[in-house]
């Protein structure tokens, strides 16, 4: 194993005297060692072995990248084999390969949880909490060659079937999910209920929100797009991530978040494929003009994040939550809808379609307001239960709303 940084760990109240920038051209003092994909998984296989308790290795999808190497995620929580109905997180790096930073970001906020795991109050409440999922790599054969495609000259980040188009030069994939990288993310994601997400990047700094597929500026834009947009600034307004010398400007961006569209239009994005066709609100981080040269570098860039990681996960455990159960199946009922419909009824119907999991558990992220909920199940012979006046107070409350379904 050729590192497992934790003596960092115990230096993050010292200032920082570098900028991320010098990971830019020329030729560096130093350089860095940035982790190989093969490292990367020992190193997930380390941090299982020191912390057994509170974390768990999964295989995401089918698990295989084009040239077989293995995509794997690290749960961390107080229950790492079996969500019990707490708000589930997804942190990805390294969907583009040469985006080597978006990689150690996440190997060090591994670190950072589960080395301060019952030794900080906040990150062990977190853990305690919250279901967070973190991987690392999701394009290993990139990574291992240090470019942004897959090993078919594939953009991951174009690949997924939400608004995806084909693109002669054949970078976004002979059809939408057509590369097994991406497809092993739509089996992952559809075979666990994520409530927030974010995917990491390298190139500028700036929070990109949804969507990517067509512009604010064009009037196309979540339903709930304030809500969104509270999450973007729930991150980036933390910590010091707005004091970045490499952030980015720009008329469009407001406190360091950007429409996706607005800054400029992809298609087949996983950031838009996430919140449309998952119910899982999510975002696209960038979090450095390029990959850092030196060790000093690439800890600035998480210092940079490692607040805003933890304000970010602890945001989504606020709104309405609950189990979804019935006569006949009293343990819970899965893959229940669970519609918002906002100002109780009278307003917008929310675009961000959750369904409950496995035990019937669902989790809602709401901002303060009253609503009206709807939970059904198309085809299962249960009548909707229409909720009115569900009312949470702040933006900081967690209601608790347990609901039975019944036949006509």
């Amino acid at each position: 194993m050729k590192r497992l940084v934790l003596i960092l760990l115990l230096l993050i109240q010292l200032p920082v005297f570098f900028s991320c920038s010098d990971g830019g051209g020329g030729t560096p003092a130093s350089s860095y060692d940035y982790h190989t994909p093969e490292e990367v998984l020992a190193f997930l296989d380390e941090v299982r072995l020191q912390y057994p308790l509170i974390t768990a290795l999964e295989s995401v999808g089918t698990g295989l990248s084009v040239d077989g190497r293995p995509i794997r995620a690290i749960v961390i929580s107080d229950n790492p084999g079996t969500p019990k109905g707490e708000p589930a997180i997804r942190l990805t790096g390294g969907i583009h390969g040469s985006e080597m930073i978006s990689v150690e970001l996440m190997i060090r906020f591994i670190e950072y949880l589960t080395y301060n795991y019952d030794k900080d109050a906040e990150v062990t409440d977190l853990v305690n909490k919250r279901y967070i999922v973190i991987i690392p790599v999701l394009n290993p054969d990139g990574l291992a060659a240090k470019r942004r495609y897959n090993s078919r000259g594939v953009d991951l980040n174009r690949n997924f079937s939400f608004a995806w188009e084909y693109d002669t030069g054949g970078s976004h994939g002979s059809e939408a999910l057509s590369e097994p990288e991406s497809k092993a993310m739509e089996s992952f994601s559809q075979s666990n209920v994520f409530h927030l997400s974010a995917t990491f990047h390298s190139g500028a700094v700036l929070l990109n929100m949804p969507f990517d597929y067509d512009s604010e500026k064009d009037s196309v834009k979540p339903v709930e797009n304030t809500l969104v947009r509270s999450f973007g600034k729930a991150y980036t307004m933390e910590g010091t991530f707005l004091n970045n010398p490499d952030l980015y400007q720009s008329i469009d961006m407001e406190d360091g978040v950007i429409n996706g569209g607005n800054w400029y239009e992809i298609s087949g994005s996983l950031q838009d494929w996430s919140y449309k066709e998952t119910g899982c609100l999510d975002v696209t981080i960038e979090v450095a003009r390029r990959n850092p040269s030196t060790e000093a570098g690439v800890q600035e860039v998480f210092e940079y994040n490692r607040k805003s990681l933890l304000a970010y996960i602890k945001k989504a455990g606020y709104g309405v939550h609950g189990q979804v159960t019935s006569a006949t199946e009293p343990d819970g009922v899965k893959d229940v809808e669970v519609t918002v419909v906002y100002n109780n009824g009278a307003g917008d119907i929310g675009d961000i379609v959750v369904k409950t999991d496995s035990k019937g558990y669902y989790h809602r992220i709401l901002l303060h307001g009253n609503y009206k909920i709807i939970f059904s199940k198309s085809g299962s012979g249960y009548s909707d239960n229409i909720i009115s006046g569900v009312s949470v107070p702040t933006d900081l409350s967690l209601i608790e709303q347990n609901v039975t379904l019944t036949t006509p």
